[in-house]
């Protein structure tokens, strides 16, 4: 307590010195070596302040000020000389020079600890540079001020009388200083207006940003709260706890989700909404909100069918049994640690999976992301080119922009000529693999972006050539995130500095007795932690390489060969963009290679036979690896198959070696998802399809096309080979020779129903459509080949 005083009473008369000593000489005649025994009294006590001092930084830069003071105090004293006394306020300033440009020097500088201390959370902005500069700013402008001051303060000691010296000092300075406050007050208001501010998203609130603040296309803040509140309301009407949630568009997606987390409800996030996967999941008590038209009920008259969010938003009275009650705001705070999310993966498998996810795994992970990336997201508006229903997508697209305040537009980019219409903006852009490689490929010129964008990648390694390419293009290299459904983001890396992986902070990293990766974080509850089907090997600071998957490593005639190290030998040869090596059993077991070639192997081979493009691959890999375990079999594809989530599934792969290969036809690319198939096709002029029929004018007849949706159907998606019947079929267009052309192929297991359609590669020309029934009763569904 009497340190509090004694604080409170020294603090006076150091701010009342001023007036003190003018009273002390033209009122109560003092003489000045009574006058100095005050100025001695607060030497004094700065002595003291200073010898408690424990930071050797502060005893620095206060001791020479403290011993200026008593120096003053004591020439005043024996001389008897009011000069010296008049010197206490120049000695202020000076002493808070220091002090203030100290903090420059050895930073954070005093105004940003200051905004440190009164938000905690600055340090997990998305602002966080941008406040650290403008604080520097301010500290130097404070400097300044301390100079000027000084200056003028030390003017009055030489000059004029002690009323003015008095009036400066003791009036006017501290009437610039409360000036200075104010303006500098104003003006961090207004940068503060334009930067963004972390709050987690279970912690927003109306107020959370200002209603006109912009969040998609034709939305504002205001308006995202509105529609929140009229889905919650929807929600909390209805009984069904668990809701499957799949929009297309992100404003509607996060408005859905958001509004399920605050109402207590489950969110079942699924990218894929074909009927026969919605069937799988789908239970009678669960609801369904879709942004897209859903044939009727999904499985069975006493299940709801799927509800549009469309309608919901659209009709904000239906729901309610009082109007009124309709246009109050329902939004606000939810418990994270309660709130239950459901995401499905098929991860390299294939075979959906459920991973249950409580909302605060993605809220540690949110604050980690903005630890590390935040500062370069300030002022730029979020693209997307991936999934925003799979984790990545997820946090990048949806809960990042919310949580951060940024933009976000509510459409993919689907192709890469889009990115030129972007090309103005300031732009932050959630990419995969598949994207960045379609953009090297496809594009020649760098696109000319006002802003360097910042560009991400996950899903899959991203090669180095491609990931050089897309920085020549774009201007930045891209940043790898390297993660799962399961674990969450682990590590991050730039591959121009290596292939070394960076764990973020809250990853504990470590091997298991298998040699995968195991995985410690906070957005893992598990306490064991998670392990990886990764091989890794894992570095003293925490770093790691990854050598390929545990089920990388396979037997070949009793040789056990890493898969892996065959793709990354066909890479060596420098005519490969992109590989994968899956093991195939048929009278024995082998291997095989699907290989997209780059500029250079689509030169190098032009017209070149299959078989000569097969020995110059597999001559090439007798140079490292034994005849009995190289690949035996080889396909050329214009890029590799890839769920929505960016990855190369080894089934698909298999999948397509399945498959008889012919010299009739060729599969370019394909993709394949539960219960349907794209795939590009081409039918060479060569073909024997074209033989016999119409031979002045060269197409495709009807019965082949047919015929191939079948072939393609019994070997990708296991429908019967049993045709019972063919329904409405239709041939508009001829498909000529050398002609790519997509087919889109769907299948009903429930009805036994096949449909398709032909159409050109742009989608603009329909071809043929038509839908095929099987003969389901027999149960034998078709096998793929294991020839070709």
């Amino acid at each position: 307590m009497k340190q509090v005083a004694g604080k409170i009473f020294f603090t006076a008369i150091s701010v009342l010195y001023p007036v003190l000593v003018y009273c002390g000489i033209r009122y109560w005649g003092l003489s000045p070596r009574r006058m100095s025994l005050m100025l001695l009294a607060l030497g004094f006590y700065h002595f003291l302040n200073f010898t408690r001092s424990k930071s050797k930084a502060d005893r620095g830069r206060t001791g020479a000020i403290v011993a200026l003071i008593l120096v003053c105090a004591l020439v005043a004293f024996f001389a008897n000389n009011i000069l010296f006394v008049k010197f206490y306020p120049v000695l202020v300033n000076l002493s808070l020079l220091a002090f203030f440009g100290f903090t420059l020097w050895r930073p954070p500088s005093f105004a940003f600890r200051m905004a440190c201390l009164g938000n905690k959370s600055l340090n997990t902005s998305p602002s966080f540079k941008a406040v650290e500069r403008y604080c520097n700013k301010v500290t130097f402008a404070w400097c300044l001020f301390f100079v000027v001051n000084g200056s003028v303060s030390a003017l009055t000691v030489f000059v004029g009388s002690d009323k003015i010296w008095s009036l400066y000092n003791g009036l006017i300075s501290y009437i610039l200083i409360g000036l200075f406050f104010i303006v500098e007050y104003l003006v961090r208001k207004m940068v503060q207006s334009k930067m963004q501010s972390y709050v987690p998203v279970c912690d927003l609130e109306r107020d959370s940003r200002p209603d006109g603040a912009f969040v998609a296309e034709g939305k504002t803040w205001g308006d995202f709260v509105s529609d929140v509140s009229k889905v919650r309301y929807y929600l909390e009407a209805r009984e069904n706890v668990p809701w499957i949630l799949h929009c297309e568009d992100s404003y509607y997606f996060t408005v859905s989700l958001l509004a399920m987390l605050q109402s207590g409800r489950k969110a079942l996030v699924t990218a894929n909404r074909q009927e026969a996967f919605i069937k799988e999941i789908k239970k009678p008590e669960y609801g369904f909100l879709t942004d897209e038209p859903f044939a009727g009920s999904v499985a069975g008259a006493n299940e709801m069918p799927a509800t549009l969010i469309q309608d919901v938003l659209g009709n904000e009275n239906a729901h309610c049994s009082d109007g009124d009650k309709a246009r109050e705001i329902k939004f606000g705070k939810f418990d994270k640690s309660k709130a239950e999310m459901v995401m499905y993966t098929s991860g390299t498998t294939g075979e959906p999976k459920a991973v249950y996810k409580r909302f605060l795994q993605f809220e540690n992970e949110l604050f980690e992301l903005v630890k590390v990336f935040g500062n370069d997201w300030v002022n730029r508006k979020v693209y997307s080119t991936v999934n925003h229903h799979h984790i990545y997508g997820l946090l990048f697209t949806a809960l990042l922009p919310i949580a951060t305040g940024l933009p976000f537009r509510r459409h993919r980019i689907d192709f890469p000529t889009e990115l030129a219409n972007i090309a103005g903006e300031a732009a932050v852009i959630a990419s995969s693999p598949a994207f960045l490689k379609r953009l090297s490929a496809e594009t020649d010129k760098p696109i000319d972006f006002k802003c360097t964008p910042i560009i991400y990648s996950s899903g899959g390694p991203l090669p180095e050539e491609v990931a050089r390419k897309a920085c020549e293009l774009t201007g930045f290299w891209t940043m790898e995130i390297y993660g799962s459904t399961e674990t969450g983001g682990i590590a991050y890396r730039q591959s121009k500095n290596g292939p070394v992986w960076t764990p973020f902070e809250v990853c504990k990293m470590s091997v298991a007795e298998n040699g995968c990766l195991n995985i410690k974080s906070s957005y893992i509850l598990e306490p064991e932690g998670f392990t990886t089907g990764d091989l890794v090997d894992l570095y003293d600071d925490g770093r790691f390489l990854l050598k390929g998957r545990s089920d990388s490593i396979v037997k070949i005639e009793e040789k056990r060969i890493s898969l892996p190290e065959v793709e990354m030998r066909l890479k060596q040869t420098g005519l490969v963009q992109d590989v994968r090596v899956v093991p195939m059993v048929g009278k024995r077991q082998y291997l095989a290679a699907a290989i997209v070639l780059n500029e250079a192997g689509r030169t190098k081979f032009a017209g070149s036979p299959k078989l000569a493009i097969n020995n110059y691959f597999h001559d090439y890999l007798l140079k490292f690896i034994e005849n009995t375990v190289s690949p035996k079999k080889w396909r050329y594809l214009e890029e590799l198959p890839q769920n929505t989530e960016g990855k190369i599934r080894m089934r698909d792969i298999q999948a397509l070696f399945g498959l008889a290969e012919s010299p009739n036809f060729k599969i370019l690319k394909f993709r394949r998802e539960p219960g349907a198939l794209t795939a590009k096709l081409l039918f060479p002029a060569t073909s024997d399809y074209y033989d016999g029929h119409f031979p002045e004018f060269k197409l495709l007849p009807a019965v082949v096309q047919v015929d191939m949706v079948l072939r393609l159907a019994r070997n990708f998606l296991e429908v019967p080979k049993e045709l019972s019947k063919m329904n409405r079929t239709r041939f508009a267009n001829p498909i000529l020779p050398d002609v790519p052309v997509m087919v889109k192929i769907t299948y009903d297991a429930d009805a036994g129903k096949v449909t398709f359609a032909y159409t050109s590669e742009d989608g603009e020309t329909s071809y043929s459509n038509g839908s095929l029934v099987m003969n389901t009763s027999t149960g034998d569904a078709g096998e793929g080949e294991n020839r070709g």
